[in-house]
């Protein structure tokens, strides 16, 4: 006899078949598809390029004064990028100096402030960090015209920038040029209408030392109290157009007024947390202890690699400065003169739709929009239930096969990735182009995959419940979504909501009487939400991500897929996945045959170290391990390759390069210790002075779990670490007084590190004219201790 499931399974297959002779024809399907075509080129369509393209023109010296001038910016940005300024540095001393001059000049009156900042790191293994830092704040206050609001002060709009860099980078995109474009927009403020409110532009430093400046200003300086909305500009590149990057307590107000200000800016929520998941990705720092809403700008085209060498003033684009200036003096114009909104909101949901419209709420409502999927999703299985004759079996095989089915296709992604290194060449986001044929050669196939697996599950469980198994798996993670990334929850709940109302409404009676077209123009529309979203969302992201993080952009397939599983089931014919597997195939073809070349840097960091330890008394230069060139070679001509060097480092050091150099570089650091503190009050007591003025100290606590650590009488830990790493900024020759105290009563030690940018140049021998140039001042100097303590 045939059991019961074999019977219903039977039923369900002639009810299929009966639904594909009685539907529409080919031609009705190939109509939708083509229109559901045309709906994804209008959405990966940029409506607002031709806007945006007029406002990077970069503009020449004899603009009209009141409009923003990239060839003018330019010339500021060539003077502040001419050497690495990190923290307390000679150069970032010299890049202050000019910005100040420059405000004066233009009749402005800047202020510096000075101030100490703390900021203590602790990991999940109590691992401590204690940054000190003193840094000095360049600030300006343009004042407003529009006085006080109902007897109330006008909050002001801040602006902030950063000008310092890494040790090893001129900083041109990542720091110089938001300061240039900063410099230029006070220029052209000056010769246009005055704003209603206060204006205040915050030139912070300390920024790569951990958001010091802009940490110092928010605690400790009075203005920080009239801010009522912060705009902060970045570079995150040396191209590309400037983007709305990330926020922070934006309110509607705030958003509302980025898109009518600057149009011409994109960007959505969505990509907020994308960017947060990329290597390298920028912050908004400690602008958000201001407790205001807070809108992150930045640029990330041509980005810039680790170790800086790219970020230099010979690739930057005139455009991107451009983009950026105009922007920043429109945003400027904009917000100062509307009531700004201090009152701080959560997150907002923000996103593009076609023709520039953009489509902004409250992400409170991400919870309502997710219950509300899931009251539809337990609706249309009642109507599926109750009319199609589903039952809970074939439904619960595909509620597991479908979510395997995504894990699937996340995996083979990445293992393409890892196991054809041809495809490696294709990455290269500076030119897209082949990066682009990559991620369509991917989904292709992983399209392919998921409609053969489909028709598979159809077979054995039907088509409804395999729909309601991805609608239902899908729904699942909207609920995820709206607990740990709400600003990405839009993408998951509009195309819900439209499939799930699309999926009920089929098994309606009054549906179910409708012509074959006109079903199929309602699976249509059901679909359209997620053709209209999903698409540009999955070239975005995968062009911020590497193609190591390829599950996310498979995941957003694994969405538009999963939403037109109806659709699919209905109208795919054999044709489409074959025809699939052979564009993926060719994408990927395209992609593998790219050209392997990537951009030399015109300058390269010197990656030098200039070393003098106090325990050997002795001085070397030391190279990470790597390959060297000429100039380099004659230095480390004692060895062949790079060891360990353990007579001074032990074995905690990774292998380098070595080699012994003069002792007349740097001077040791000055220490005295005071007290050598038993049990039970076991503890080091020690003064510290850097008779060279070191920018930066730090200091390492070996074979001891600190309980309190004091400098000067300030508190840095007062509470157990594991490990403890003390750094100071800015301390010049100033002495510094250390109380370490200890848990029980170990011989333990304390490394002292005065670091200074720059080498010693005149002890090195001379360059080859025709070796590469060398970043100026780059490289570091180093002059180390060791105190022990029995």
């Amino acid at each position: 006899m045939m059991s019961d499931h074999a019977y219903e399974h039977k039923h369900e297959h002639a009810r299929e078949h009966k639904r594909r002779r009685t539907g529409p024809g080919a031609l009705a399907g190939l109509i939708a598809f083509l229109f559901l075509a045309l709906l994804a080129w209008l959405a990966l369509r940029d409506h607002g390029a031709a806007e945006r393209e007029r406002q990077q023109q970069p503009l020449a010296r004899d603009a009209p004064a009141q409009r923003f001038s990239a060839a003018r910016a330019l010339d500021q940005l060539a003077a502040i990028a001419q050497t690495p300024r990190p923290i307390a540095s000679s150069a970032n001393r010299r890049a202050r100096e000019h910005i100040v001059g420059q405000l004066q000049a233009l009749g402005y009156a800047p202020q510096v402030q000075r101030a100490v900042v703390q900021k203590n790191y602790v990991d999940y293994n109590a691992n401590y960090e204690a940054v000190v830092g003193v840094v000095h704040n360049v600030l300006v206050r343009v004042q407003g015209t529009g006085g006080s609001n109902a007897g109330h002060p006008r909050p002001a709009l801040l602006l902030a920038v950063y000008y310092d860099s890494e040790r090893g980078s001129l900083g041109v995109a990542r720091g110089g040029m938001p300061v240039a474009a900063s410099l230029e927009m006070l220029r052209a403020l000056r010769h246009g209408p005055a704003p209603a409110n206060d204006v205040i532009v915050l030139f912070a430093d300390g920024e790569r030392a951990g958001s010091l400046g802009m940490q110092a200003f928010a605690e400790q300086h009075p203005w920080a109290r009239d801010v009522g909305l912060a705009l902060r500009f970045d570079g995150g590149g040396s191209g590309g157009p400037l983007i709305l990057y990330n926020t922070r307590n934006a309110n509607s107000a705030a958003i509302a007024g980025w898109r009518r200000a600057v149009p011409d800016v994109r960007g959505s929520s969505l990509m907020h947390e994308v960017h947060q998941l990329a290597p390298g990705a920028l912050r908004i720092g400690a602008l958000d202890k201001l407790g205001v809403p807070v809108l992150q700008f930045a640029n990330t085209g041509l980005p810039l690699d680790r170790a800086g060498e790219l970020d230099t003033l010979a690739r930057l684009q005139p455009a991107t400065l451009q983009h950026m200036g105009s922007a920043m003096l429109r945003l400027v114009h904009h917000f100062g003169q509307a009531p700004l909104d201090p009152r701080t909101s959560g997150s907002q949901v923000y996103f593009a739709l076609p023709f520039g419209a953009t489509v902004h709420y409250s992400a409170a409502l991400a919870w309502p929009l997710a219950f509300f999927s899931c009251l539809l999703l337990a609706g249309a299985g009642r109507l599926a239930w109750r009319h199609a004759g589903m039952r809970y079996t074939p439904f619960l095989q595909a509620a597991f096969v479908v979510p395997a089915l995504a894990v699937v296709l996340g995996i083979g992604a990445w293992q393409l990735w890892m196991h054809v290194p041809a495809l490696h060449r294709a990455w290269n986001p500076a030119a897209p182009l082949h990066a682009l044929a990559y991620l369509l050669g991917v989904c292709a196939l992983a399209a392919a995959f998921y409609l053969v697996a489909q028709r598979w599950l159809q077979r054995h469980t039907g088509a409804m419940a395999a729909a309601l198994a991805a609608l239902g798996a899908l729904t699942a993670v909207l609920l995820l979504a709206s607990w740990l990334a709400p600003g990405a929850s839009y993408l998951l709940a509009w195309p819900l909501l439209a499939a799930l109302a699309c999926c009920a409404g089929l098994h309606a009676q009054r549906v179910q009487a409708w012509p074959p077209a006109a079903r199929l123009a309602l699976l249509v529309l059901g679909v359209a939400p997620a053709v209209v979203l999903v698409p540009p969302a999955l070239r975005d992201s995968f062009l911020v991500l590497s193609p190591q993080r390829m599950n996310l952009p498979v995941a957003m397939l694994a969405l538009l897929l999963g939403v037109s599983t109806l659709l699919l089931a209905a109208h795919a014919r054999r044709y489409v996945a074959r025809t699939l597997l052979l564009f993926g195939l060719g994408g990927l073809a395209l992609a593998g045959s790219a050209d392997e070349a990537r951009e030399a840097p015109s300058m390269r960091a010197n990656n030098l170290v200039y070393y003098r330890d106090m325990p050997s008394w002795d001085a070397y230069w030391l190279k990470p391990a790597g390959p060297l060139d000429d100039w380099e070679r004659s230095l480390f001509a004692n060895l062949t390759r790079p060891h360990y060097f353990v007579s001074v480092f032990g074995w905690s050091e990774p292998e380098q390069w070595y080699a012994w150099a003069p002792r007349k570089g740097l001077e040791f650091p000055f220490i005295r210790v005071l007290r050598n503190g038993k049990a039970p009050d076991r503890h080091a007591d020690f003064t510290l002075a850097s008779k060279n003025r070191a920018p930066e100290i730090t200091l390492d606590v070996i074979n001891a779990r600190v309980l309190r650590a004091t400098m000067n009488g300030r508190t840095l830990l007062d509470k157990e670490a594991k490990t403890l790493k003390i750094i100071a900024y800015g301390m010049e020759d100033e002495t510094l007084h250390f109380q370490i105290r200890v848990k029980d009563d170990p011989i333990f030690g304390v490394q002292v590190k005065e670091i200074v940018p720059g080498l010693p140049e005149h002890l090195l021998p001379p360059r080859p004219a025709n070796a590469p140039a060398l970043i100026p001042g780059s490289g570091t100097s180093v002059a180390a201790d060791m105190l022990w303590f029995y």
